[in-house]
């Protein structure tokens, strides 16, 4: 078994074709084939079957499939981190963050362009369970999302970068903009990204923190994009960290609901794999992040001074 036959295999098993993989290795389809069935003698398996549908994997290659994928990025990841270390050059970072780091992610580019100005760097948005899993395969470098501020056992290991307070977000003129208790917005449409019946969901938490059931009218939106575009210009309500409010990061046309109690703290942390350390682009940026939010927490405690 070699990088060159996983590889393969990969495209094969994505293209659902060998003919497709083979372009995309820029080999021909003869040397393509003959490096999945180096493959499959090594392992001693059949790992694809041919299908009107065209090729599909077999149990062995399903199993084969995934640990594949994290082989391919850790050699991948392995060989940028001597780049990195030897002259900073090199690479690329995948991240997937959260519209709540929003507040602290230019300063954070900025410093990190500066610092190792030759990897390139991807912007994903936070899609769980779709970024998770990517983070997993190794595709992700790390993620930086919004949870619920308590204990996680997932897995994967957390940075807390920083907590704040939950806020409800709703259009200008919005019919029940003069609510203040999440009682009265039990009833409304709400937009959030997830599943509603997930333990740590955020919105399930705040109406669970006022002993309240969680709303029955929730439309699970995966793209914050969407899902402001569709609360600026409809009844849907959102829930968001207080911060975008603050910073001015949402739509003008969006408003925070002025609400009598407070709602519980969510927590924007970093999240890497636990067995693959991060490399150092990946480590680099992680401190950027660090370091922007910790001069945002001085400014704004010097403006609380006056």
């Amino acid at each position: 078994m070699n990088l060159r036959q996983l590889r393969a295999f990969v495209l094969i098993a994505e293209h659902r074709s060998i003919r497709a993989a083979a372009r995309a290795l820029f080999v021909t389809q003869p040397a393509a084939t003959r490096s999945l069935r180096e493959l499959e003698q090594s392992v001693g398996a059949e790992l694809v079957r041919r299908s009107a549908k065209g090729v599909e994997l077999t149990t062995y290659g399903e199993a084969l499939y995934k640990r594949a994928i994290l082989i391919l990025q850790e050699a991948r990841k392995a060989q940028e981190e001597i780049g990195q270390m030897r002259d900073g050059e090199g690479g690329t970072l995948n991240l997937a963050i959260s519209s709540a780091a929003l507040t602290v992610l230019p300063a954070a580019l900025a410093a990190f362009r500066q610092r190792m100005p030759r990897v390139s760097v991807a912007f994903n948005e936070v899609a769980p369970p779709y970024s998770h899993e990517q983070l997993e395969s190794g595709r992700y470098d790390f993620l930086v999302q919004t949870e619920y501020d308590g204990d996680m056992d997932d897995g994967y290991a957390r940075t807390p970068l920083f907590t704040l307070p939950l806020a409800v977000g709703a259009r200008v003129g919005h019919p029940l903009r003069g609510a203040r208790t999440l009682a009265d917005l039990h009833d409304a449409l709400w937009l959030l990204p997830g599943n509603i019946q997930a333990p740590a969901n955020l919105l399930r938490l705040a109406f669970a923190a006022h002993k309240l059931p969680p709303p029955r009218d929730v439309i699970p939106c995966q793209s914050i994009a969407v899902a402001l575009a569709i609360i600026a210009d409809s009844d849907a309500l959102g829930i968001f960290v207080r911060n975008l409010f603050d910073h001015q990061l949402l739509p003008r046309g969006l408003r925070m609901v002025p609400l009598a109690h407070e709602l519980p703290a969510a927590r924007v942390a970093i999240l890497t794999r636990a067995d693959s350390p991060p490399t150092p682009a990946a480590q680099c940026f992680i401190d950027c992040l660090l370091d922007a939010q910790a001069a945002s927490q001085a400014r704004g405690t010097q403006q609380a001074r006056g």
